[in-house]
């Protein structure tokens, strides 16, 4: 069976005021129907090194930020999403600082197939993998 012509687009986005705090990146690799690997793709958003400990976010971030990966043509992805803290909240009670929450919007071929909300925490951040088809994510 030969591999569509379709691909996907998945983005990341986050109302979360202090999401500047985080680099993120994506990683897919992408199959065939017959599951062989036909890409690897990538993409980071990367705002300060890690330990970093910014006061405030750097001037030219936008608001609202979004990462976004897109895929040539492909059946289905292995999808990897890394969320790594770089500045630490300011306070220092653990158990006080509630997780915040991203979207993953994935879409395929132009048409939204998905979308998933996960929350962070925000001391350690998140790995996340998940296989996406074209009727979503599973």
């Amino acid at each position: 069976m030969a591999t569509t012509k379709k691909g996907f687009t998945v983005k990341i986005t986050s109302d979360y005021p202090g999401w500047w705090r985080y680099n993120a990146a994506l990683m897919a690799g992408c199959f065939d129907a017959e599951e062989r690997r036909t890409e690897f793709a990538t993409v980071c958003s990367h705002v300060a090194d890690v330990g970093a400990e910014l006061k405030e976010p750097p001037a030219d971030m936008a608001r609202d930020r979004k990462i976004t990966l897109t895929t040539a043509p492909c059946d289905h992805l292995q999808l990897y999403v890394y969320i790594i803290p770089h500045t630490l909240p300011s306070g220092d009670d653990i158990d006080a600082t509630q997780p915040f929450d991203i979207e993953l919007t994935i879409a395929y071929g132009g048409r939204r197939v998905n979308r998933i909300v996960r929350k962070i925490n925000q001391w350690s951040g998140a790995s996340i993998e998940m296989r996406v088809e074209k009727g979503g994510a599973r």
